[in-house]
């Protein structure tokens, strides 16, 4: 559940908006807050693993490639570890970059994560986000 941020809680995208986030896409300014709690919260990781499977679903279409079944199996499960491997070993520099498309100021998601014990990373977030969505830019 996203915290709220000065008594109101971040407007969370809808289902083809939160999918045009995921394969990278920059969501419109009234968004702002909530991707700063999507990106800086305690389930990030979880969060980016669920953008991540979103982008490798296209590899399923490998089974419809002629050949047997183990094999474009094989092909699914390759596709599948190595981009696992290549979007975890990222992960940090791909949520930097979300927060900077969306005008967030470069090392605010490490700078939250290192502020935050776990019970305070909520209220820190909620912080920087009122202080960032007031500001003009």
């Amino acid at each position: 559940m996203a915290p709220t941020i000065t008594g109101v809680r971040p407007k969370r995208p809808g289902a083809v908006r939160w999918l045009w986030y995921a394969v990278g896409g920059t969501l419109p300014d009234a968004y702002r807050p909530w991707v700063l709690w999507d990106l800086s919260a305690t389930t990030w990781v979880v969060r980016h693993f669920a953008r991540v499977m979103v982008l490798l679903l296209p590899v399923w279409l490998v089974l419809l490639v002629p050949g047997p079944l183990s094999l474009r199996l094989s092909m699914v499960a390759a596709g599948y570890v190595t981009g696992l491997y290549f979007s975890l070993s990222f992960m940090e520099d791909a949520c930097e970059r979300r927060l900077v498309r969306h005008g967030y100021p470069v090392g605010l998601n490490r700078r939250i994560r290192e502020e935050a014990e776990s019970g305070d990373r909520a209220e820190i977030v909620a912080m920087y986000a009122a202080y960032h969505s007031d500001r003009p830019d």
